[in-house]
C-alpha cells in the first residue's frame, strides 16, 4: 500500500508498506516532494507528480527509484487562450491527480493552471521505453471539469463542472 502524507508546505512524505503475512514493513520511498498519484495495472510502478505540480515520475515498485520523468513546462505548450504578454502563462504545471490508462500510458491534466486562461486539458503521456513523452492532448465532445480520474482499464472519468454528473471516456 502507498501512501503520501500531505504536511503542506513542510513536504509530501511517500511511504510504502508491505504485508508478508506475519511482519508489516513500511519503507519511505523518494523524497518529501513526490505525491503518489497512482499504480499501474501490473503493480510494478508507481506514478508521482512533483509537490510542486512540474514534473510526473514513474517509478519502480520495489525500491522507488525513478524510472523516468516528464516535466511540464518543456513538453506542454502554452495555453492557446492566454494573452502573449502573460509571462506567467509559460509556467504549466500538471495536476495532483493523473494516473495510468493501461500499463504504458498516463492520463494527466493541467487543469488547474489552464483553468485562468480558459478550456481545460488533459494529455496522454506515454511511458513505454526509457522516456516519458506526451503523446496527445484530448479532445471532448463537451468542455470538462476539473483532472481526469484514471480507471487502470484504459478509462477515466471527469465530474461535471456543476459536479452533479460523471463523464466517462476512453480512447
Amino acid at each position: 500500500m502507498g501512501l503520501c502524507v500531505g504536511e503542506g508546505q513542510d513536504g509530501v512524505p511517500l511511504r510504502w508498506g508491505r504485508w508478508d503475512g506475519a511482519k508489516l514493513s513500511v519503507e519511505q520511498f523518494c523524497n518529501d516532494e513526490r505525491i503518489l498519484t497512482g499504480v499501474s495495472p501490473s503493480g510494478e510502478r508507481f506514478l508521482t507528480v512533483t509537490h510542486y505540480e512540474e514534473t510526473l515520475g514513474v517509478h519502480r515498485i520495489d525500491d522507488g527509484s525513478v524510472l523516468s520523468e516528464l516535466d511540464a513546462e518543456h513538453v506542454v505548450p502554452r495555453h492557446p487562450g492566454a494573452d502573449p504578454d502573460d509571462r506567467d502563462a509559460d509556467e504549466t504545471l500538471w495536476d495532483y491527480e493523473c494516473g495510468f490508462l493501461d500499463e504504458e500510458t498516463v492520463i494527466a491534466g493541467t487543469s488547474e493552471r489552464d483553468g485562468e486562461y480558459g478550456e481545460q486539458r488533459h494529455w496522454l503521456v506515454s511511458t513505454a521505453g526509457a522516456r516519458m513523452r506526451l503523446t496527445a492532448r484530448v479532445t471532448y465532445p463537451f468542455p470538462i471539469s476539473g483532472a481526469p480520474t484514471a480507471l487502470g482499464d484504459g478509462t477515466w472519468y471527469t465530474v461535471s463542472e456543476a459536479g452533479d454528473a460523471l463523464h466517462v471516456w476512453s480512447r
